[in-house]
């Protein structure tokens, strides 16, 4: 019954019950209790119950710690796990290494390798000692913590105090040491494993050659490949998979289309990485040609090509100019047993705006959600950003309405696309509503928005409306960033009307913020494209004798 309590959740009552059984019950009883209290993170209840069940004369059972310290580590910091660890001592728990070795893990988890260090000193001070557990926990903590001297201490402990390294330590260094590029110290590490009778296994190969591969080391990582067989390891498809895609990264092909040779004369078969690998390459490259042979190729060594497989080859013919190929190759694929996901549609999508087909990306949107498969932010953008480009406003402001009936909230993007697309067709008041509207949505307008709306503004002459914008800016970052001034300097110096720049360039001082290069070039091409060729070498060579203009500029502006 108690056990019945606990599952539904009735933790008081099935506590209740077990302090009112008449016979002493034993730990069995009490111990759902325990496990229903630490699922719900009651660590104080369930160390509550030890004491209940002592004063009843039942002493508490191993795996009651266990799951106490358990529920300490996955719900509180390093400090609540460690003191849950002492207090399971002082009620005189019998507490073993595997115990102590639970916190160690989730100490160096969280960080704090030091008090990690301190947990593995103090170990005997709770009844246990150390065992290679131990010591690999705290291990991995000093190399996730990048503390090399430490961990070159510890491992000398560990052989003073008859712990030696084992196939996990050694796996644990060689990891760190590729990570951090540290490859002369993996010679030294793996002649250490030798001395300790410890032998390389193919995990171990694999990581130093992705570590080495990553590093650019590639003759070094096809080397280590070729050596393998002589210290009894067959080179796996993840190891021929590492060196493939550097030499891919690389542009390597020869050397890459060998190393495909030399997987099948080693009978190593090829999986969906290796031809994903290779379908990148030839995408990357426009060798769209390759990819459908090596499709076919696929499907003879039966690997199904899979989403990320497809998605590259539409991504591929999409650069290459080949719309409808893409469009073809994205409706055959559910044909093919895989499903096409957003971003399938999403490149093609963009493909087909960059094609200037409208009504086929209209059209294919439709089918997009028609089969269940939802628009997200990127998708919305993609269509916004083509209509703004081509002035066609008002649609992208509908697919901004269309975004919340799909369940996509506009964002920063979205919103800057729209904001620009309606300054740059003259809708400017239209741009400060929708401006309005994202900030009461809880978005902060960035840079860009600020400075597309200033443009527009300016080009309209109401200099006055973008300073009121400027002063309502709340974020001081933005309010004195020089890129947002300048482009009002900029769009009041091609209206010719430098006067009314030179007087924008005085507030922006007076703002906080500091002009940059790029501001008084603006005002220089303004003077000079005005004929005002005296003030423009006047304003020059004064910049330059302060320091805030380069020289050879003045060559540039044809000043000398």
């Amino acid at each position: 019954m108690v056990s019945g309590y606990c599952r539904a959740g009735q933790l008081a009552a099935a506590r209740r019950l077990a302090a009112a059984v008449p016979v002493p019950p034993n730990a069995y009883t009490y111990f759902p209790v325990v496990r229903g209290l630490c699922a719900r993170g009651r660590i104080g209840d369930a160390l509550a119950v030890l004491d209940e069940m002592s004063l009843r004369g039942c002493a508490p059972i191993p795996p009651m710690y266990h799951v106490i310290l358990e529920a300490a580590c996955r719900s509180g910091g390093f400090r609540s796990s460690v003191k849950v660890l002492e207090a399971l001592h002082a009620k005189g728990c019998t507490l073993d290494t595997g115990n102590c070795n639970l916190v160690l893990n989730a100490i160096c988890e969280q960080g704090c390798v030091d008090e990690a260090v301190e947990l593995l000193r103090n170990l005997p001070l709770f009844g246990c000692q150390a065992d290679i557990v131990s010591y690999n926990a705290v291990l991995k903590g000093l190399c996730m913590a990048k503390r090399w001297g430490d961990v070159e201490d510890l491992m000398d402990k560990m052989v003073r105090v008859d712990s030696p390294p084992n196939i996990v330590t050694f796996n644990t260094l060689i990891g760190y040491l590729c990570r951090n590029g540290l490859f002369e110290q993996v010679h030294e590490v793996l002649a250490q494993m030798s001395e300790h009778g410890c032998t390389p296994d193919i995990r171990m190969y694999a990581t130093i050659i992705d570590g080495i591969c990553k590093e650019g080391h590639l003759e070094v990582a096809n080397e280590i490949l070729n050596r393998m067989p002589s210290y009894g390891l067959k080179p796996n498809v993840v190891c021929y998979n590492t060196v493939l895609k550097g030499l891919c990264s690389a542009e390597r092909w020869e050397e890459a289309e060998e190393l495909v040779s030399e997987m099948f004369r080693k009978d190593c078969p090829l999986d969906d990485v290796t031809f994903n690998i290779l379908v990148d390459f030839f995408c990357q490259n426009g060798l769209v040609d390759r990819v459908i042979e090596l499709l076919e190729q696929m499907l003879g060594h039966g690997c199904m090509p899979d989403v990320i497989t497809y998605t590259t080859v539409i991504n591929g013919f999409c650069k290459e100019g080949l719309i409808d190929e893409a469009v073809m190759l994205l409706k055959s694929m559910s044909s093919c047993g895989c499903k096409p996901n957003t971003v399938s549609y999403t490149i093609v999508l963009k493909g087909l705006c960059s094609a200037g087909r409208w009504v086929d990306a209209e059209e294919l949107m439709s089918q997009m959600i028609q089969q269940g498969c939802l628009p997200n932010p990127v998708t919305f953008n993609t269509l916004i950003n083509f209509l703004c480009k081509k002035g066609l406003v008002e649609q992208a402001i509908e697919l901004l309405k269309q975004m919340l009936l799909n369940g996509c909230s506009p964002d920063l993007i979205s919103y800057s696309t729209v904001i620009d697309g309606l300054g740059k067709a003259g809708k400017t008041d239209e741009a400060l509503e929708l401006l309005n509207v994202m900030v009461n949505k809880g978005i902060s307008p960035n840079t860009i928005i600020y400075s597309s709306i200033a443009c527009a503004l300016s080009r309209e002459g109401r200099v006055n409306k973008v300073i009121q914008m400027f002063d309502s800016i709340e974020d001081a970052t933005i309010r004195s960033d020089a890129v947002l001034y300048n482009a009002v300097i900029s769009s009041l110096c091609k209206r010719w009307e430098t006067d009314r720049a030179i007087d924008f360039f005085a507030y922006m001082v007076s703002n906080g913020c500091m002009p940059n290069e790029s501001t008084y070039t603006i005002l220089i091409k303004g003077l000079t494209s005005e004929g005002l060729v005296k003030e423009a070498q006047e304003l020059m060579s004064e910049l330059c004798s302060r320091g805030a203009l380069r020289k050879h500029l003045m060559r540039h502006f044809g000043i000398v």
